[in-house]
């Protein structure tokens, strides 16, 4: 694992609450954090699965901002259980699992 990260949060949620986790990550970015959020990230024609691979190799977190609708999205389930596979404890306490409307607020 790297000791030096690219980005400080690497935001993994559904495509359906992305307004909500676009404020996410602008106050997160607002406040010096550096953010991998994918509309940020991804150029026409990346390979998202090695985007993705790559951000959150280069991610000292990941937020996974919980909602139904990314309980059921695939990528978000398949980011989040990457992630989740490299430290199945939680040990050094890379994975937070966030409702994003809580960051957003005042």
């Amino acid at each position: 694992m790297p000791d030096d990260f690219s980005y400080d949060v690497f935001l993994n949620y559904s495509t359906k609450d992305k307004d909500v986790v676009r404020a996410v990550a602008e106050r997160l970015t607002a406040d010096g954090l550096r953010v991998w959020f994918d509309e940020w990230v991804l150029k026409a024609g990346d390979s998202i699965p090695s985007k993705i691979e790559e951000g959150l190799e280069h991610s000292r977190v990941l937020v996974l901002c919980m909602s139904a609708n990314a309980f059921g999205s695939d990528w978000a389930q398949l980011e989040s259980g990457t992630f989740r596979f490299r430290d199945p404890l939680n040990k050094e306490r890379r994975f937070i699992p966030q409702p994003p409307r809580s960051f957003i607020s005042s």
